[in-house]
């Protein structure tokens, strides 16, 4: 088996942080790398906190994935023992090579959630995929074992300590205390559906969409990106977002099209709760169902609409404007925001 020039990171979701007591990766040639670690994980799903510095340029494959994590919210340990599927891994790391350019490595995320959810993803600037969504075992640890260089604190006073100091986990744990069980179940959900982006006449007295009927100003799609909320991301403009795919729930995502010299990219900002309530009914117990993840465009009028739409269904659905949040650039200054965007300055760079 190559080597590759990779690194290992950790995360968490900002309110549910977690602590490694060890993450060690076993290695194709027999050594051990570990999970740098932080105090705590936390951030964005998904998404890597900083370079590794004990990084190597080069690494075997990982073989084995050996964790045991701290759980803050819940106090409560969990371990995990995973095998890897050297030739499956191998396969993928070979196709992430093409999309990594020279400034850059591909990154292997570990990702820990409470009630023992463990996500992994291989990804790099342009491009993340999810590899796996596995449940570990809770245990019990001792604290002389986690923390000898105090032995007599408690688990409880431990954890509340972090808790007391972060202001988003404390407010957050207050008003909604611990998250469902099935709440990064959800965020790791995926579903078979590809983007339409359709660029069309909005009839306000009838309310409906017709035909582009000028060629000449017709608009030209260049292309779509997204970031989901089940941590993955793409941003390589190869048209493979055009196709049916596996892929979670929306998060964020950028369309970009130009009508002659006027370009244009509008960023939408899904709401996290209604667009999960949105896609469990519309998929129900069927989330390999192809979908058409339609977006309706008439630049013009400023009128902009997203829908889903399978076989069967005599009208596509249309996602409320109160599930997102919108901004619209023309020649890179801004052409509309909707009437509930918030987002901070600069909020569309990412």
């Amino acid at each position: 088996m190559p080597n590759y020039s990779y690194q290992i990171d950790g995360c968490a979701y900002k309110i549910y942080p977690t602590e490694t007591h060890f993450g060690l990766f076993e290695l194709a040639d027999g050594s051990v790398t570990d999970i740098f670690q932080q105090y705590p994980f936390g951030g964005e799903w998904g998404k890597t906190m900083t370079d590794n510095v004990n990084l190597r340029e080069e690494m075997p494959l990982p073989v084995l994935l050996d964790i045991v994590y701290l759980s803050i919210v819940e106090e409560k340990f969990y371990c995990l023992s995973l095998p890897f599927n050297s030739q499956e891994l191998n396969k993928i790391f070979n196709q992430f090579e093409s999309v990594v350019n020279d400034e850059e490595r591909m990154h292997l995320i570990v990702g820990m959630a409470p009630y023992g959810g463990i996500a992994l993803w291989l990804g790099c600037m342009f491009k993340q995929i999810l590899l796996g969504w596995i449940y570990s075992q809770e245990i019990l640890l001792a604290m002389d074992d986690f923390l000898p260089q105090n032995p007599n604190i408690t688990l409880s006073d431990y954890c509340q300590d972090y808790i007391n100091n972060d202001s988003r986990v404390k407010e957050n744990l207050e008003k909604n205390g611990l998250p469902p069980r099935n709440l990064f179940d959800k965020y790791m959900q995926q579903f078979t559906y590809r983007y339409l982006s359709l660029f069309e006449h909005w009839n306000e007295d009838k309310e409906e969409w017709t035909k582009y009927d000028d060629e000449e100003l017709m608009p030209e799609f260049d292309y779509v990106e997204e970031a989901l909320f089940d941590g993955t991301h793409d941003k390589l403009h190869d048209g493979g977002l055009m196709n049916y795919h596996l892929a979670g729930k929306p998060k964020k995502l950028a369309v970009n099209w130009h009508i002659k010299k006027s370009e244009y990219t509008a960023y939408f900002w899904f709401e996290d709760e209604e667009i999960r309530e949105l896609f469990d009914r519309f998929y129900g117990a069927h989330p390999d169902t192809k979908t058409d993840f339609m977006i309706r465009i008439d630049s013009d009028k400023k009128k902009f609409e997203l829908a889903l739409f399978r076989y069967g269904l005599k009208e596509p659905q249309v996602i409320s404007e109160s599930a997102y949040q919108l901004i619209v650039f023309k020649n890179k200054f801004e052409y509309f925001r909707s009437e509930n965007y918030n987002q901070p300055r600069g909020a569309w760079v990412w």
